[in-house]
């Protein structure tokens, strides 16, 4: 119960600090120069916004609790501390498509935070990990790049960015179920818009957003 708690807290925090960020970006000044009228829970999509990330959060905090069981405290910290970073990303996302840089470094900053926690927690294994980590994310950042290079609006430079980041949080296999779950939300996504005539075909659609449905869509099935 104290686990469920302590990443309550942590995704309570991240989720405010990911909340200013993302405000701060849509409305274009700078994180210094944040006001209390920027902040202000005003407008059906800020409060849409907040109820969705905390009906997200509590519901992925509680299913890695009771459904997952063996997974110990780090484990479950990435994972939520993950879902609330990209929860900013895909908002920003879909209203300028654009992924801030600030989030994306953050999100490095606290991977590093929990690396830390590794280090003392898994000593001994600690550097394979590593290992294992840093190659899944070149090679899972370098075929996104060159899908971006080769197929020309069908992913952002952001998203790769995201990706590289994500397989530091979830591992391998944890990010390709991400990643797979993250295409069938945007095919579903994108013929729901062609079909609705929100979106023509030549029209970019915003992917991060299906990278958060992704994301959280695997860590409920898979616990990684």
């Amino acid at each position: 119960m104290i686990n469920v708690f302590v990443e309550l807290a942590v995704s309570l925090a991240l989720g405010i600090y990911g909340y200013i960020v993302a405000c701060c970006y849509v409305n274009g000044i700078k994180l210094r120069n944040v006001n209390k009228d920027i902040l202000k829970i005003k407008g059906k999509s800020k409060v849409i916004y907040l109820s969705i990330y905390i009906l997200v959060i509590v519901t992925l905090t509680v299913v890695l609790s009771q459904v997952y069981v063996e997974n110990n405290l780090l484990q479950n910290l990435r994972l939520v501390s993950l879902v609330s970073f990209i929860f900013p990303m895909a908002a920003v996302d879909f209203r300028l498509q654009k992924i801030p840089n600030s989030l994306i470094l953050s999100a490095i900053v606290f991977r590093i935070v929990i690396f830390v926690a590794e280090i003392i927690v898994y000593r001994d294994n600690f550097f394979a990990l590593l290992k294992n980590y840093t190659l899944g994310a070149v090679i899972i950042s370098g075929f996104f790049f060159l899908l971006m290079l080769v197929f020309k609006n069908s992913i952002g430079m952001g998203d790769v960015k995201l990706f590289f980041v994500m397989r530091f949080y979830q591992g391998i296999w944890g990010t390709i179920n991400s990643v797979f779950f993250s295409l069938v939300a945007s095919f579903v996504i994108s013929v729901t818009l062609l079909i609705t005539k929100r979106k023509g075909k030549k029209d970019t659609i915003s992917f991060c957003p299906s990278i958060l449905v992704g994301t959280v869509v695997g860590i409920m099935l898979s616990g990684i």
